[in-house]
Parts: structure tokens; C-alpha cells; sequence
């Protein structure tokens, strides 16, 4: 996996920072037989670090590139409750979860949590109608869902910060190139063999390609947009004006949310294909390009107000997606000192930090994980 900023995939809007901006500097690795390593810096390997770290056990945190760079610091934002398959056991209460740990730690994130709307394209009698045409539709709210938005990047770099306070060693721009599961459990690292207790991967989209027999995923790149800052009587006019982000439960499918300063955000198309085919795709050319270039042309058309609005920048994110949209989260067949979550389908905000948690208790505690996430049935 490639190191550094992935300019390829254009510009998130996120304002990023290093960790450790206190000075703190990452640790080298303690010892060859590290009680538990982590592959992935993204939020679920930030949040199994830091609950670890809360629960004495002291993790190593592996990340290829740098902290948020992947699918973490590309996604929207959007916090939503459970997995895009619905509300299962042990993750029906991840938007609290989260609160908690943000308020816990002071992370500035811009969490704040309306709700978020469910939309459709149909012309009955909804309560609220969006003042919106979209692709010829008429654009209703049905129902309004737990959730909001959250600065992405702030908040996994966050939540790294307080894990490596807690005794977490975090290694930016260190690749794992090798896990071999049997006959000892052991992982390969700037040409060196460690041998941890557990080992937990969460590099989501990118898990086949850190353990090619995991359960297959389905992986791309989502796409979004952002605005030029909008002023409040636009905001208002768009019916956007309370901050309240969206998401379509019908097709054609389309994402949103405003940003404090009046950016509004939207998402919508996927190109699939394999973690190595992904990595190297420029969002400037081929078919890329012209998904970007349909999701704008779409949101001019959606009202006036947006008909000569201009973009600030435009990029790309890895999803995946496991069968049936349900995400993984559980031990490896192979060797059950292996954790791993993964898939989010697009809901894995507020799912991967309880992912995380769920994981460290899983080590420490020795708790059971749920049986929806099982990588064999």
C-alpha cells in the first residue's frame, strides 16, 4: 500500500494536522512479542488502540501511510447508527458511544448529532417535501434517524492521540507486508519478523489484500464533491439550513451534509475493482472523472440556488462491502488470535469505533463477538 497523502484521489475538505502536535513522538516498537499489533490507523484500529490502552494492554499500532488517509479521513462524516444492513446486537447504541468517548477526551471534531434524514424520490403525501428535483423526482424526507456529522480526520487523529497518551506505540508510514497466521502467528515489518499475542487487522476495503482467504469484499471508491461556502439564505432555500445531513433510501442513490462555514457536501457513484487497481486510479481521468463530473452536473440540476454553484474540490474513497452489507467482525478461522472488522458499507463512522471497542474487550476480557460478524458460518 502506498505511503503519504493519496493526491490520486483528490482533495478532501478536512483540515488535517500530524499527531502529536504536544510534541509527544512516536515509540519504537517495545519488543519483537508485543502483546497485541494493529494493522490500520484508520478509526477502527485508533479506537482498538486507545480501548486497549484503557483496559492496560498495551497495542502497536501499524499504519501504512499516514493516520486518517484512507477510507477514515475520505468519508463524508456522516454518523449513523448500526450497519447499513440495520441495528444488530452489541452495535445498536454506536452514535451514544461515540459521543461519550469524544466528550471523555475533548476531541475537537465538530461532532454534533440532529439526526440525519432518510430521503426518496416519490411525489405522495410526505410530511416534508426537499424543495429538490433530482433526476426528475420530487425529493421527500421520510423519516428522520439517530445520527449527524463529525470532522473525520479530527477524529481519528483524536482518538490515535489519546490512545498513545494511554501507552499506545503508533507507527505512522510503517507497512505491514506479510501476516502469516500458521504456524506461528507473526507479522513482517521493514523486513523484520514480529510475533504478537493478537493481532487485529483493520484496514476495511483493503483486508483481502492483508489476508487473501478472509471472506471476499466487494471494494471501490465512493465519490463527493464539495461547494463553494453557500451563505445562510441559500443554505435555507435548499432546505439545508439546520445542519442536518441526508442520505437516500432509494436510487439514484445520493449523500449530503453542510459544513460550519456553509460548504454542503455531496455524494453519490462507485467504481469497483481490486485494492491494487484502486490504489493506482487518478480521479482526474477515465471513468473516475466522469462519475465526478455526473454527480456535479446532478447537483447543479438539483435546485436554482445550486444551478451555477462552484466546486471546491472533489475526491474519492475506498467502501467495501461484505455479503448482504453486513460488516466483519470477527476471528480469523485460521487462528483465532487474529481479529478482524471491516466492510462498513458506507455506515462506518460511528460502527467502526464500537468495532474497535468491541475488539479490545474481546482481547482483554475475553468477551464473545457478535455472531453476525463471524468470518465463517
Amino acid at each position: 500500500m502506498k505511503t503519504g497523502l493519496r493526491s490520486q484521489w483528490g482533495t478532501a475538505p478536512w483540515q488535517r494536522r500530524s499527531p502529536f502536535v504536544d510534541g509527544t513522538t512516536p515509540r519504537a516498537v517495545p519488543s519483537a512479542t508485543p502483546e497485541v499489533a494493529i494493522v490500520g490507523g484508520g478509526l477502527t484500529g485508533a479506537s482498538a488502540a486507545y480501548h486497549l490502552a484503557k483496559m492496560g494492554i498495551q497495542a502497536v499500532l501499524f499504519e501504512a501511510g499516514l493516520i486518517g488517509d484512507g477510507a477514515s479521513g475520505r468519508t463524508g462524516g456522516l454518523v449513523l447508527e448500526g450497519t447499513a444492513a440495520g441495528i444488530f446486537d452489541k452495535v445498536d447504541k454506536c452514535v451514544l458511544g461515540l459521543q461519550r468517548l469524544v466528550e471523555e477526551e475533548k476531541i475537537d471534531c465538530d461532532l454534533a448529532l440532529p439526526g440525519c434524514w432518510e430521503i426518496e424520490h416519490r411525489r405522495d403525501t410526505a410530511e416534508r417535501m426537499l424543495p429538490w428535483t433530482d433526476d426528475g423526482h420530487p425529493v421527500a424526507i421520510a423519516r428522520k434517524v439517530s445520527g449527524g456529522v463529525v470532522q473525520p480526520v479530527a477524529l481519528t487523529i483524536g482518538i490515535v492521540e489519546a490512545a498513545a497518551r494511554l501507552g499506545a506505540v503508533i507507527r505512522e508510514q510503517t507497512p505491514v507486508t506479510r501476516i502469516d497466521l500458521r504456524p506461528e502467528l507473526s507479522l513482517e515489518i521493514e523486513g523484520e519478523r514480529i510475533s504478537p499475542g493478537y493481532v487485529v487487522v483493520a484496514t476495511n476495503a483493503w483486508i483481502n489484500a492483508a489476508l487473501p482467504d478472509a471472506p471476499p469484499l466487494h471494494t471501490s471508491l465512493t465519490f463527493a464533491c464539495v461547494t463553494r461556502p453557500l451563505d445562510s439564505d441559500s443554505l435555507s432555500a435548499l432546505g439545508l439550513g439546520e445542519g442536518v445531513p441526508f442520505y437516500t433510501s432509494d436510487l439514484p442513490y445520493l449523500w449530503g451534509r453542510t459544513v460550519p462555514d456553509g460548504r454542503v457536501i455531496f455524494g453519490a457513484g462507485l467504481v469497483f475493482g481490486k485494492p491494487v487497481t484502486l490504489e493506482a486510479i487518478d480521479v482526474r481521468a477515465g471513468s473516475s472523472a466522469a462519475v465526478l463530473d455526473r454527480l456535479q452536473r446532478r447537483v447543479r440540476a438539483l435546485h436554482p440556488a445550486l444551478c451555477e454553484v462552484r466546486f471546491e474540490s472533489a475526491w474519492a474513497g475506498p467502501i467495501a462491502f461484505a455479503e448482504d452489507s453486513v460488516p466483519l467482525l470477527g476471528l480469523h478461522p485460521a487462528n483465532p488470535r487474529v481479529l478482524v472488522s471491516g466492510g462498513y458499507a458506507g455506515h462506518g463512522v460511528a460502527l467502526s469505533v464500537r468495532a474497535g471497542e468491541l475488539l479490545a474487550l474481546a482481547i482483554a476480557k475475553n468477551l464473545p463477538l457478535p455472531n453476525w460478524g463471524a468470518l465463517s458460518h
